[in-house]
């Protein structure tokens, strides 16, 4: 025989099924009905009468909507200190990079003033050394936001008529390019 359904056991059921619960596993589990018909042992007909005339599967939908949303900017603050963080440090490396490289400059120049019959420096260490520099200008650029591969294909699409006049200038170029082909074929 199942236990009468007090105010106290209703409130525990209720708050179960629209909150739902921590299992011993530390995971919340959102039973039906039926589960808490079992877990708390009371009658079915009464507790789904109660579920029904108090609306709880609204209040339930409500709580997950609101719990997923806070999940969601709870990740996108998560997300956005990563990424304060790694661009961070992107800059810092990209700072070293530059130390390096110039460090490098300078004891060359020096090097070459001191003993000018003598070349301190390579074509090819200059080239690597330029490598390096333009690779650090691009990642600080990156965590910079200013990166210029990035701007050159930046478009708003969601803006029909900018997207419109891309689309034109696109099919300009286009044209273009064919009747030099032709032209080229004569």
């Amino acid at each position: 025989m199942s236990k009468p359904l007090t105010d106290e056991i209703k409130m525990t059921i209720k708050n179960e099924f629209i909150h739902g619960f921590v299992d011993e596993d530390g995971v919340r589990k959102f039973p039906s009905v039926d589960n808490l018909v079992s877990r708390h042992d009371v009658a079915r007909a009464t507790l789904y009468r109660a579920a029904t005339k108090e609306d709880w599967q609204k209040q339930k939908n409500q709580y997950q909507s609101e719990l997923q949303v806070a999940q969601d900017r709870e990740r996108m603050d998560r997300m956005l200190d990563d990424g304060r963080r790694l661009d961070d440090n992107s800059i810092q490396i990209a700072h070293a990079m530059l130390a390096t490289v110039g460090k490098k400059l300078q004891k060359a120049i020096s090097f070459e003033r001191d003993n000018p019959s003598s070349e301190a420096i390579s074509a090819s260490e200059l080239r690597e050394l330029s490598y390096v520099a333009g690779n650090a200008q691009k990642i600080g650029k990156l965590a910079l936001g200013q990166a210029q591969e990035i701007a050159k294909v930046s478009a708003d699409v969601s803006n029909p008529e900018a997207f419109s006049r891309i689309m034109e200038q696109l099919d300009e170029v286009a044209e273009q390019r064919a009747s030099q082909d032709v032209g080229s074929l004569h």
